[in-house]
């Protein structure tokens, strides 16, 4: 039994073990009441392992080890690899499993379990080996979901659909009260989060929600953080003048997440999906240096942030993405997809880079305008036009971002030149919304009253939580953005818009 079986068995089947028999997992959350109270997750690591997650509840099974067991069914019948691990409180009795040797693309089963409990059975999945050729490949890309200001009916949602594995793409948790207070809906204790047992609360709080622990039981994550997994806009000189606080945070992050260190606190890492699509997940945090000087988080572009040397990515893993991208087109990768924490798509109101102002003006800054926020790419537009201008060198096709961030949904194509009609378009830029924090903002209301933007968008809407799906065949892709209203307990998503790329 493959992929589509488990959907319509398994995953309505782990959300109702999630509401009847973990009393403390409701969606108000509260004390665990299971062993398995935060249920389990599988993250994607290579086409012969996956990463498997559990935590084990000490108050209710004081165990030093745990039992697992991987299958090849969703019954557990035909089990292929199996073993202990540790629950220790150093890691506040998570539990977190590399299991290697796997058949590549494939889904397997998996559950944990100790001499008096077991876990739900969630499911995993191997990446296609390189060189194959896979039909499709289908993703629910998200960001954003703070627990106090909306319901998971987003997540209610991409448990019970078809999908090879989940793109997460920041802001899992929210560390401080300021979000909680502008939309409060259901309960969340108020605190600021800084020592890692503070962000250690913060997960396990939103991981009582069913429908999110329903989501990760259903498929694989390829997560990366962003800004509220420590706090609001942190850049690089958090590492060195609170290195204690980043420590915490990013410790419990991983603590937490389904994903296998590779190298300290690296996070960004790609996916191949064969040689229909290739997965990079970005890290913009940090290496990022401070964001560009600003007026209530926007402004004029000036020369600070125009400054060629300023970097959001840094230069490892700017090299790391960029000679990706070329072996990908190299190799015949059809779908370059990059998890973009941020869009990067300009948000420029006013456009001051036009031929008639640098006739007047030969030194005027490239891209010249007034930006609406200065909180993402926009603060670093040199990097951002070597990553555009890399496209088009390198005749790089079929380059589309995933981002996230904004609380709001936004399309549009990315020419290598935006100050330049005549140049390419070289990427598309989705922003799937946000799962339940307030959507919309001054922007978003600017443009859905008419406001031009230069350039402009296909698509905008603040009004609606939800996420994106993309659906990758050799033929084409199609991005699907699902809405709701997330203050209501019962919403479901909605097709808001679909998008057909080629």
């Amino acid at each position: 039994m493959e992929r589509r079986e488990f959907m319509r068995l398994g995953a309505a089947g782990a959300g109702a073990w999630a509401i009847t028999r973990t009393t403390g997992c409701t969606p108000a959350g509260g004390p665990v009441t299971e062993a398995f109270g935060q249920g389990v997750a599988s993250g994607l690591h290579s086409d012969s392992a996956v990463v498997l997650w559990t935590r084990v509840e000490p108050s209710i099974a004081p165990v030093a080890a745990v039992q697992w067991r991987v299958s090849t069914t969703k019954d557990l019948s035909s089990v292929v690899a199996s073993g202990t691990a540790p629950v220790v409180g150093d890691s506040d009795f998570t539990v977190k499993v590399l299991v290697e040797g796997l058949d590549p693309d494939r889904s397997y089963w998996y559950q944990f379990s100790t001499p008096a409990a077991q876990s739900p059975i969630g499911r995993a999945r191997t990446l296609p080996g390189a060189s194959t050729d896979p039909s499709s490949l289908r993703l629910a890309f998200a960001s954003c979901q703070s627990f106090a200001t909306g319901f998971y009916g987003a997540w209610r949602d991409v448990a019970a659909r078809d999908l090879d594995a989940v793109v997460f793409l920041g802001d899992y948790i929210y560390e401080s009260p300021s979000i909680q207070l502008t939309r409060p809906v259901r309960s969340e204790p108020l605190g600021l989060a800084l020592t890692q047992s503070d962000y250690w609360a913060k997960y396990r709080h939103y991981r009582s929600d069913p429908d999110l622990r329903a989501a990760h039981a259903a498929h694989p994550w390829a997560i990366v953080w962003d800004d509220h997994e420590l706090e609001n806009d942190w850049d690089r000189t958090v590492l060195t003048n609170r290195p204690g606080h980043f420590r915490a945070a990013s410790s419990a992050w991983f603590d937490y997440q389904p994903v296998w260190p590779i190298d300290g606190t690296r996070i960004h890492r790609s996916f191949r999906w064969g040689r229909l699509a290739e997965l990079f997940m970005l890290d913009s945090r940090q290496a990022r240096d401070p964001e560009a000087p600003s007026l209530f988080g926007g402004g004029f572009l000036g020369a600070e942030a125009a400054d060629p040397s300023r970097t959001m990515l840094g230069a490892a893993q700017r090299a790391w993405l960029l000679d990706g991208l070329s072996a990908a087109q190299d190799e015949t990768v059809r779908w370059k997809l990059i998890g973009n924490p941020q869009p990067i798509a300009p948000l420029r109101l006013i456009d001051l880079d036009t031929p008639e102002l640098r006739a007047l003006d030969p030194n005027l800054i490239k891209h010249a305008g007034l930006y609406l926020g200065f909180g993402g790419w926009d603060s670093f537009p040199a990097e951002r036009d070597t990553i555009l201008q890399h496209l088009e060198a390198g005749g790089i096709r079929r380059t589309t971002f995933l981002s996230g961030d904004v609380h709001s949904f936004w399309a549009g194509p990315i020419r290598a030149d935006f100050d330049d009609d005549r140049s390419p378009v070289v990427a598309h830029d989705f922003a799937g919304g946000a799962i339940s924090s307030p959507p919309g903002g001054p922007h978003t209301g600017l443009v859905e009253t008419g406001t031009k933007m230069s350039p402009g968008f296909d698509f905008v809407n603040g009004r609606h939580n939800g996420y994106g799906l993309i659906d990758c065949t050799t033929d084409g892709a199609t991005v699907t953005f699902m809405g709701l209203d997330a203050r209501y307990r019962g919403a479901m998503p909605k097709p808001l818009r679909t998008f057909n790329l080629a």
